[in-house]
């Protein structure tokens, strides 16, 4: 089907592009405000799901006013992103520009858009009219390999992050202490210990109403967390290097080991019962009703619930603990955060009125004026100065409506655009707690990821008609394994279907990716 879409796609693209082409030498005076600022309709992901007023933002009305454009946004809630962005692709209609990914694939989608000749590239543009983007982007050897599509050119401004330290293993030490148990190293320690959680009353209530270990879905996230337990067994979720060939980890032995282990934290009511389907933000709404004892989630948000709980559950102790070993000797964890994120960027599309005056705001986001106002926002409103640093306000820090970065992104900040977190910003989103968890992972347990790949038109095709079924056939069978729907065992049909869906084919297009990237 998508095969069938995307040559008429590509046709209605090809004359959009030419005819945004012939008109863009007049195009800007048509697309100016009143007080000769350019007019641009920006298409964005929401980073996070709540109404922003964008008309009142000070920061951005400070941009607009050092850069001279006049941004019209259109915020997109995270659930639909991937079908609004793909109806506005098949329609060649885009708006001027668009920050997009795609949850873990990041930009694979954009770079096969611009190649197509739906966004403009990027690198000349760059290098006449943007310094601070030059220095980022393309000075870095890392970052510009990282986004730089098959075709050798870049379509997206990315978001560059401060740390990679992103997601982590937190246990209730409160309830180890009330269970007389220590911090769990191995798996099987583990299991000993959420056992303890399931059967001896560790919050007291006089009730089993303890779930001792949760995880919380967001988006494509379903089996994110879960996976951590993965590395447990040397086993992967999704792709991963071995001695430099691409493998798919579903595919892999090992993963019948890990599938075992969660199928046996499942049966016995160890793992949330409704993990699969229970809706909102259980770690806050299980974690705050003290029914919680173990999680893998977001370090600083997790490690927030300390302060956030202090009150209401008197002893609540949340702390990190290392990634738990099972048939591996050492533990380690590949869920990181790269200094390119995958969850965050923009694109200039094709028939943008104005591309240079695009670039230089984007450029300005990178100085340290607009640095600072996407980061922190405005001096004396979201944040003052002290000790000649940038501290946020109690508008941020205070806010008895809204979590912290529900304050930040309500108040223009820590948008999913291409931007360059500040560290200021990291060291104040997170607590003492998380700092030292984010650290001491860092140091000691986060390993290489599987890199981002460009892929060829005719490769992404392939991936697109096949991988998608395939990622979708492995989850739906994980999902039935971990609920005891199929015994762990049976998986193993699982790996000859996966070849009859033209697993093989798949990973040869990754190989070939890895291969002209790396060799």
């Amino acid at each position: 089907m998508k095969r069938l879409l995307l040559m008429p796609l590509l046709m209605v693209l090809t004359i959009g592009f030419l005819s945004a082409a012939g008109g863009q030498d007049n195009a800007s005076s048509s697309d100016s405000s009143s007080d000769g600022k350019v007019k641009l309709e920006v298409w964005a992901a929401k980073a996070a799901e709540l109404q922003v007023d964008t008309e009142s933002l000070a920061n951005w009305k400070a941009i607009e006013d050092a850069t001279g454009v006049e941004l019209n946004w259109d915020l997109i809630g995270t659930e639909v992103k991937d079908e609004q962005f793909n109806l506005i692709m098949t329609s060649g209609d885009l708006p001027d520009v668009m920050a997009y990914y795609e949850g873990k694939s990041g930009f694979s989608s954009v770079n096969r858009f611009g190649i197509e000749g739906a966004f403009l590239p990027l690198e000349d543009l760059i290098k006449e009219n943007a310094p601070n983007l030059k220095a980022a982007l393309l000075d870095d050897p890392k970052v510009r390999e990282t986004i730089l599509a098959s075709d050798g050119n870049i379509y997206y401004i990315p978001m560059l992050s401060a740390l990679n330290a992103a997601r982590g293993w937190y246990i209730r030490y409160d309830w180890l202490e009330a269970v007389g148990k220590e911090v769990p190293t191995n798996t099987e320690e583990l299991y000993d210990v959420l056992v303890a959680f399931k059967n001896e009353d560790p919050n007291g209530n006089g009730e089993a109403d303890e779930i001792p270990m949760i995880f919380r879905r967001r988006g494509d996230d379903a089996f994110y967390n879960l996976g951590a337990l993965a590395y447990a067994f040397d086993a992967d979720p999704d792709w991963v290097i071995r001695n430099g060939k691409v493998a798919f980890g579903p595919s892999e032995t090992q993963y019948l080991d890990y599938l075992n282990y969660i199928a046996r934290l499942y049966k016995e009511d160890l793992i949330d019962e409704e993990i699969l389907t229970r809706a909102g933000n259980p770690r806050n709404d299980l974690m705050g009703k003290n029914m919680a004892g173990a999680i893998h989630d977001w370090f600083a948000s997790t490690a927030g619930l300390n302060d956030s709980l202090a009150d209401e559950i008197p002893g609540f102790s949340l702390r990190h603990m290392a990634p738990p070993v099972g048939t591996v000797k050492k533990p380690f964890t590949r869920i990181q955060m790269s200094k390119v994120r995958g969850d965050g960027g923009w694109s200039i599309s094709h028939s943008n009125p104005d591309p240079v005056a695009t670039i230089k705001m984007m450029d300005f986001l990178f100085s340290a004026e607009g640095s600072k106002l996407v980061n922190f926002g405005v001096e004396n409103d979201t944040y003052t100065v002290k000790g000649g640093k940038p501290v946020y306000t109690k508008k941020i820090t205070s806010n008895p409506d809204t979590g912290f970065h529900e304050s930040l992104v309500t108040n223009g900040m820590q948008w999913k655009i291409g931007m360059q977190q500040d560290i200021e910003y990291e060291k104040q989103f997170a607590n003492v707690i998380a700092t030292e968890a984010r650290i001491d992972y860092m140091e000691n347990y986060i390993i290489e990821e599987f890199p981002v790949l460009s892929f060829t038109e005719e490769e992404q095709m392939v991936i697109d008609d096949k991988y998608s079924q395939i990622k979708l056939y492995s989850a739906e069978m994980t999902a039935r394994a971990l609920v005891g729907a199929i015994a762990p065992s049976d998986f193993q049909k699982t790996f000859n279907e996966l070849n009859n869906m033209s697993l093989n084919e798949v990973t040869k297009i990754y190989q070939t990716a890895y291969d002209r990237k790396f060799k």
